[in-house]
């Protein structure tokens, strides 16, 4: 049996194994964070932010899929109430870091919650190109 951190170490470099040929040719990266209901005992449910059934324990799911090709490139699982982008933005960031540049991604796009200064100020400082909404205020 592996400890958790050998297995996604394992699990990553299979990955990379069979994503890395098609980062070759210019890709957009698309991140998203879910809610997926959940009901039992599952590790890390707790209740999140759920529009469809408020109080419901979740897992929240952030993914980063290739664009047009439903290619997942990297997925975290996270309690229910670990929605917003702050809590896996750091292993996308690896993730991008750890690429060659000649297989970083054309653009990062996300949804509005990925469109706040923390994600946007380390995408210039990678010179990292994006697109998101932003939630404009007074």
């Amino acid at each position: 049996m592996m400890d958790e951190p050998a297995a996604i170490a394992w699990l990553d470099r299979h990955l990379a194994k069979t994503t890395a040929p098609l980062l070759t040719s210019p890709w957009i990266f698309d991140l998203d964070a879910t809610v997926k209901c959940l009901f039992g005992e599952q590790e890390g449910a707790v209740a999140g932010y759920n529009s469809t059934k408020p109080g419901r324990p979740s897992h929240s799911y952030h993914s980063g899929f290739m664009a047009n090709t439903r290619l997942a490139i990297h997925v975290d699982v996270l309690a229910g109430n670990q929605s917003a982008p702050a809590h896996s933005m750091s292993a996308i960031w690896n993730l991008i870091e750890g690429l060659p540049a000649q297989q970083r991604p054309t653009l990062l796009r996300g949804d509005v919650a990925f469109g706040n200064e923390p994600v946007m100020a380390k995408a210039e400082a990678l010179g990292q190109h994006y697109l998101t909404k932003l939630r404009l205020t007074s």
